[in-house]
């Protein structure tokens, strides 16, 4: 049996999983990035909001790995439900998403261990 699932309606479920999964990031402030705010869960980064250019970069292997193997999502649906997300859940606003590379990702180990 196949089942029709809309857009909107699987946008609503990616949004409930986000939420389940990735809802509760606390923020954290260093002062050697004072216009970037860190999004934190078990000692972990998870996101990074560069509030000078509107960048919120993602971790690749969590957030985003998820949205694409779960749910089959390419990057422009992902951009899309991210940042309904990130303004539902975080009140940001504005932000255009990217994938995180190897060196921020190494960045943000240093930062929270």
């Amino acid at each position: 049996m196949k089942y029709i699932i809309t857009e909107s309606k699987l946008e609503q479920v990616v949004i409930k999983y986000l939420n389940k999964f990735y809802g509760d990031f606390e923020e954290y402030r260093i002062d050697k990035y004072p216009d970037h705010i860190f999004f934190v869960k078990d000692e972990q980064v998870y996101m990074e909001q560069d509030s000078k250019d509107g960048i919120l970069w993602l971790n690749y292997k969590k957030i985003w790995w998820d949205l694409e193997t779960i749910f089959g999502l390419k990057r422009p649906e992902i951009q899309s439900i991210i940042t309904k997300w990130v303004e539902e859940t975080y009140k940001l606003r504005g932000v255009t998403t990217g994938k995180a590379d190897f060196l921020r990702i190494q960045r943000w180990k240093r930062l929270i261990n």
